[in-house]
C-alpha cells in the first residue's frame, strides 16, 4: 500500500494493501489476508476472530522499534528514502543533518546503482520514479507461476526486494531511514515467531495494551512488566571458523581456480547451513536476519533446542572437514521490549561476544560422541590441503603441465570444478541423492545437509527442486513451478596466475588485493547510536550486500581482461590480477563505495596489495602477505581509511591520490627521454630524508632548510637532468616530489616496475 500510494494512487496505505491482495494475488492466498486493511486501527482488537491482525500489529511495532504513532497520509510521493549511511557515527566522527543524502526510489540491479543525493538535488515529486519501479512491480507478481503458498512467497519476497530495497518504510513522523523491504521483511520474521507460539488473545491484548502504555511513558504495574520483559523470541547467530587457514592452503598448480573454488564453497556453505536451519525450524527465508561472510543471523520463537542444533552441524562439519571448518551457533533469548530502539542493539553485540567465547570451545559439543584424537590410517596425503585420504575412492591424480602427478583428495579436486560452475545462468538448489557415491564431487559437502546444487543455463526439469536462483540477474521472475530469486557473487572469467602475469605491463607479475571496511563491527553495535532496530540492521546488510556481492561486478567489468575475482561479500573482497591495475581498481572500489556511503567519514575502507616475487610463487602466502599490509599497515594507520602498496600505508585523499598524479607525471618524463638512472637518483634523495627524519626528526628533516640535505640534492640532480628542459616543469616536480617525500620510494618503485622490460 505505501508503495502504490508513491505513484499517485488516492487512499490509506493499509486500505491499499487490501485492494492489491484482491486485485492481484491468486484467489487461494486471499483468504484471511483482507485484514490487513485494518492493521493501524488497534482500538479494534478485542476478539478471537483479530488474533491475526494483532500479531501483525505487534510484528509491526516491534519492527520499527520506536515509537508507536498513527501514521498520516499523503506526502510519500514527496519523500525519499534516507541513506542509513548517513546516519552512521564513530568516535565523534559522521555527517551532519543538512549534509545528510537520499536514494530515489529504483530498482535493485547490479547493472544500475541509486547513488544517494542531498534533498535539494532530487526532484520534490517522485511520483514518475515510484510508478516505473511499480509498473515492473505488477508485471513481476502477475508473472509468478502459482503452486502452493510457500512458494509463492518465497518468489514474492524477492520480488520485494527488487523493488522496494531503494524505498522508504515510514515517511510521515519517522526518519525515512528503513527500507520498505526491511520493515516488511522484519515484521514478517517477527509475525512468524507469534504465530508459532501456543499464544491466545488475552496475552496479545495484555502486550498490545502494555506496549501503549510503556510508549506513553506511563508507569507500568509489576504484571505488566512482566509480560513486556518476559522472552519469547531467540536470536540465533551463526559464525564458520577456521575458514582463512582452510581457503590458503593450496599449492601453486591451478591455484587461482582452486582458490576461486574453496571460496565459493565457503559462501554456499555458509548460505546452506542457514537455510538448513530455517528448515528444520519451519522458518521462511524472511527469518534470515544476515548472511554474509561466514556468518549468519535468525529469528526464531523461543522453545528451540539450540544444543541440538550445534551437535547436528558440528558432527556434520567434522564428518566433512576432520576439525578444519567449525560453525560456532549461539543463540541469546529476546522479550518485547529487547526490540525498542536503543535496546535492540545490546543484545546484537551480546551475541557477537557470546559466539567469539564459543569459537574459543571448538567442537566441545561432540567430544563424547566422536573422538577427535581417533589415529586415521591413511592410504595416501593431499597435496594440496594435507589432509589424510583414507578411501581409494577419495584418491584423484592429476598431471600437471611439467609431468608431475598431483595427488588430491576428493574435496580439493572438487573446489577445482566447482570454479567454473559460476559462469552458469542458474543455481538450483534440490533435494540430495541418498548414495554419496553418486554424487559430483564437490557436491559431497552439501549432501551432508540434504542439499545437492546444480548449475545450468537453463532451468532443468528435475526431481526435487527446493528453489532456483538467477546469478546477477534480478529480471528472474519465470513461469516455472518452483520458488525463484537471485543471488548475486562475484563473477569473473577463470584464469590462471601465469596468465594474469603475462599480460602485466612491465614487470610481468600478478598480485593480490584485499579489501574490506574499517570497524564494520562497530558499525552495526554503535554506529546508529541509541537507533538501532533490528529494521535497522536489516536495511544496513541489505546495502553493504548490494555493493559487495552486487555492484562490485559493475566495477570489475572495466578490468575483465586483467583480474580474476576471488571473493566480495559482506564488507570484504579478495581479488587476483596483473599487479598494474590492482591499485587503480582498489581506487576505484574505494571512490565508489565512499559515494554509495554518502561520504561519510564514519565509514570508511581499507585495502592492501602484495606483488608476487615470482610467476610460481605460491598464492597463500601472497594472499597471507595483502592480509599482512591490509591488516598490519593500512589498518594501523591514524583513523584508517589507507592503502598499503609497495611496502608503505598511506591515506586514501591525503597521501595515495597525491602519489598516483607524481607517478603519472613520473610516467609522462620516462616516456619524453629521462633516464632510468633519474629513478636511481631519486631514490637517493629519499634515502637521505629517511637519515635525516631519523637523526632530526620529521618536522625539522621536511621543513628545516638546515636539515634538508636531500632538497639541495634533489635541486642538483634536477639542474642537470636534460630530460627535463622547461625549467618551469622542473619547479613543478620539485613542488611534487616534496609533497610526496614521504612516499618518494613507493611513487620510484611504482614506475620502475612499469618500466621494467622497456
Amino acid at each position: 500500500g505505501k508503495f502504490w500510494q508513491g505513484t499517485g494512487e488516492k487512499g490509506k496505505h493499509a486500505e491499499l494493501s487490501a485492494k492489491f491482495i484482491r486485485q492481484y494475488l491468486p484467489n487461494e492466498l486471499q483468504k484471511g489476508l483482507t485484514f490487513v486493511a485494518g492493521h493501524h486501527d488497534y482500538e479494534q482488537y478485542t476478539g478471537e476472530e483479530y488474533r491475526l491482525l494483532k500479531i501483525l500489529v505487534l510484528a509491526d511495532w516491534l519492527s520499527s522499534g520506536e515509537r508507536i504513532r498513527q501514521e498520516g497520509e499523503g506526502k510519500r510521493k514527496e519523500t525519499p528514502m534516507l541513506s542509513i549511511f548517513s546516519e552512521v557515527k564513530l568516535n565523534g566522527k559522521g555527517l551532519k543533518e543538512e549534509e545528510y543524502k537520499y536514494i530515489i526510489p529504483s530498482i535493485y540491479s547490479i547493472d544500475a546503482i541509486a547513488y544517494p543525493k542531498k534533498r535539494e538535488e532530487i526532484s520534490k515529486d517522485l511520483s514518475s520514479s515510484y510508478k516505473a519501479v511499480w509498473e515492473s512491480f505488477i508485471s513481476d507478481v502477475k508473472n509468478i507461476k502459482m503452486q502452493n503458498m510457500n512458494q509463492y512467497f518465497t518468489t514474492l519476497f524477492y520480488i520485494l526486494q527488487k523493488h522496494t530495497a531503494f524505498i522508504p518504510s515510514a515517511v510521515y513522523t519517522h526518519i525515512p531511514d528503513i527500507s520498505l523491504f526491511d520493515h516488511s521483511k522484519m515484521t514478517c520474521a517477527i509475525a512468524e515467531c507469534l504465530y508459532k507460539m501456543t499464544i491466545d488473545t488475552n496475552y496479545l491484548d495484555a502486550l498490545i495494551k502494555t506496549l501503549l502504555k510503556e510508549d506513553k511513558r506511563e508507569e507500568l504495574s509489576e504484571e505488566e512488566k512482566r509480560i513486556i520483559e518476559e522472552k519469547k523470541f531467540l536470536l540465533i547467530g551463526g559464525d564458520i571458523s577456521g575458514i582463512q587457514k582452510f581457503i590458503y592452503t593450496i599449492i601453486s598448480k591451478k591455484a587461482a581456480k582452486g582458490l576461486k573454488g574453496r571460496s565459493f564453497y565457503l559462501e554456499l556453505l555458509n548460505e546452506l547451513i542457514a537455510t538448513y536451519i530455517l528448515e528444520k525450524l519451519n522458518l521462511p527465508i524472511t527469518n534470515l536476519i544476515y548472511c554474509e561472510g561466514g556468518h549468519f543471523y535468525i529469528l526464531a520463537p523461543l522453545g528451540i533446542d539450540i544444543e541440538e542444533l550445534r551437535k547436528d552441524i558440528s558432527k556434520k562439519l567434522f564428518d566433512i572437514h576432520r576439525g578444519r571448518l567449525y560453525l560456532a551457533l549461539e543463540a541469546i533469548p529476546l522479550s518485547p521490549i529487547d526490540f525498542k530502539v536503543g535496546n535492540f542493539g545490546k543484545k546484537w553485540k551480546e551475541l557477537i561476544e557470546i559466539l567469539n567465547e564459543r569459537k574459543k570451545r571448538k567442537f566441545e559439543e561432540i567430544m563424547e560422541s566422536v573422538d577427535l584424537f581417533e589415529p586415521i590410517e591413511a592410504i595416501d596425503v593431499c597435496q594440496i590441503c594435507g589432509g589424510a585420504i583414507t578411501k581409494e575412492e577419495e584418491r584423484k591424480e592429476e598431471i600437471d603441465e611439467e609431468g608431475n602427478v598431483i595427488i588430491k583428495c576428493v574435496l580439493c579436486y572438487g573446489f577445482e570444478k566447482l570454479a567454473k560452475k559460476l559462469q552458469h545462468n542458474y543455481l538450483i538448489i534440490t533435494k540430495a541423492d541418498k548414495n554419496r557415491e553418486e554424487v559430483e564431487e564437490w557436491n559431497i559437502p552439501f549432501s551432508y545437509f540434504g542439499y545437492r546444487l546444480i548449475f545450468d543455463n537453463k532451468i532443468p526439469n528435475a526431481n526435487g527442486i527446493k528453489m532456483v536462483y538467477k546469478i546477477n540477474d534480478t529480471d528472474f521472475v519465470e513461469d516455472v513451478p518452483y520458488p525463484i530469486g537471485y543471488r548475486f557473487y562475484l563473477k569473473t572469467s577463470p584464469k590462471e596466475l601465469n596468465e594474469l602475469a603475462e599480460s602485466a605491463d612491465g614487470l610481468k607479475r600478478w598480485a593480490v588485493l584485499r579489501g574490506d571496511v574499517d570497524n564494520l563491527g562497530k558499525i552495526f553495535s554503535v554506529g546508529l547510536e541509541k537507533d538501532i532496530t533490528i529494521s535497522r540492521i536489516s536495511t544496513l546488510s541489505t546495502m553493504l550486500s548490494f555493493f559487495f556481492k552486487g555492484w562490485i561486478n559493475n566495477i570489475c567489468k572495466s578490468y575483465e581482461e586483467k583480474i580474476y575475482g576471488i571473493y566480495s561479500g559482506g564488507d570484504d573482497f579478495f581479488i587476483v590480477g596483473s599487479w598494474h591495475v590492482l591499485p587503480d581498481l582498489a581506487e576505484r572500489i574505494y571512490r565508489e563505495f565512499r559515494k554509495f556511503t554518502c561520504k561519510n567519514p564514519a565509514i570508511t575502507l581499507s585495502t592492501g596489495i602484495s606483488i608476487a616475487p615470482s610467476v610460481k610463487y605460491p598464492i597463500y602466502k601472497i594472499a597471507y602477505f595483502a592480509g599482512e599490509e591490509l591488516d598490519g599497515k593500512a589498518k594501523r594507520k591514524e583513523r584508517k581509511d589507507a592503502i598499503a602498496f609497495l611496502g608503505k600505508a598511506m591515506k586514501w585523499e591525503e597521501e595515495f591520490y597525491k602519489l598516483k598524479e607524481f607517478k603519472k607525471d613520473l610516467v609522462r618524463k620516462m616516456n619524453n627521454g629521462v633516464s632510468k638512472g633519474f629513478l636511481q637518483r631519486l631514490y637517493v634523495v629519499y634515502h637521505i630524508y629517511t637519515k635525516m627524519v631519523e637523526k632530526n626528526g620529521e618536522k625539522l628533516a621536511k621543513y628545516d632548510d638546515r636539515y634538508g640535505r636531500w632538497k639541495w640534492i634533489l635541486a642538483y640532480i634536477l639542474a642537470r637532468e636534460k630530460g627535463i628542459k622547461n625549467m618551469e616543469d622542473k619547479d613543478k616536480f620539485k613542488k611534487m616530489v616534496k609533497e610526496n617525500i614521504d612516499y618518494l620510494n613507493v611513487g620510484v618503485r611504482w614506475v620502475e616496475y612499469l618500466k621494467r622490460g622497456e
